[in-house]
């Protein structure tokens, strides 16, 4: 094992996740809930064509990222000010510059949404009611993150390493930046919810798309970069 290996492995250990979405399956006993909403019906529509197309495994920052020391790059720890107001560019960068070698970058649409029906997945293995965390991911998702209504709410950013669901922190407090799916194509999506709104007008499945202008050089001061590192 190199150095390069055990210094990964370690950063790993510390900050990182497995989302192993290639064990998704449409047998998945969350998967037989019949949606009954627009937004629950849009998501599962998604979510049913991630797992048909085959999702793969990627590892995923148990929390947000905050600047690292010299403010030009980032780190995933708790207990800091997230990230904000960087444009779609700098993430871009920063995402593949966090961990070259291991081609970490931002994440997609896909595996955004992939990620989600892990969760999902975990919610009720956890004990959840189907339909609970169905409602929780895709109509109001108050109980899994920071949100206005939320309860204990600070009406500001919360530090990172809040809020842990499922092993995972920060899910709402600020919106999160992601890549298309097409690696050519610069499209923004921003998914997830910020401190600054309710949780039902701005669950966490639902995905949203910003035309060219937020794209060239627009900071986005309330999200931060989803990154992950393939698997």
């Amino acid at each position: 094992m190199n150095k390069a290996t055990t210094e990964f492995e370690t950063m790993i250990s510390d900050a990182f996740v497995l989302v192993e979405a290639s064990k998704l399956s449409l047998k998945d006993e969350f998967m037989k809930y019949e949606p009954k909403t627009v937004d629950e019906k849009d998501f599962k529509k998604q979510l049913t064509e991630v797992i048909k197309k085959g999702a793969k495994d990627f590892w995923r920052p148990k929390y947000d990222p905050s600047f690292n020391e010299d403010g030009m790059g980032i780190c995933f720890v708790a207990g800091k000010k997230p990230a904000l107001s960087k444009s779609y560019d700098w993430w871009k960068k920063a995402a593949k510059d966090f961990c070259p070698e291991w081609n970490s970058r931002l994440g997609t649409k896909s595996e955004y949404v992939a990620f989600f029906g892990v969760l999902i997945k975990k919610l009720v293995e956890s004990g959840w009611k189907v339909e609970t965390a169905w409602r929780a991911a895709c109509c109001d998702s108050k109980k899994l993150g920071h949100y206005w209504n939320s309860k204990n709410a600070k009406h500001d950013f919360e530090d990172t390493g809040s809020r842990e669901i499922c092993g995972f922190f920060d899910l709402a407090n600020t919106f999160k930046i992601l890549a298309d799916d097409d690696e050519y194509c610069d499209m923004l999506w921003s998914v997830g919810g910020c401190y600054r709104y309710y949780s039902y007008n701005k669950p966490l499945a639902v995905i949203n798309c910003y035309d060219q202008y937020y794209n060239e050089g627009y900071n986005h001061h309330a999200s931060v970069g989803w990154v992950i590192i393939p698997a």
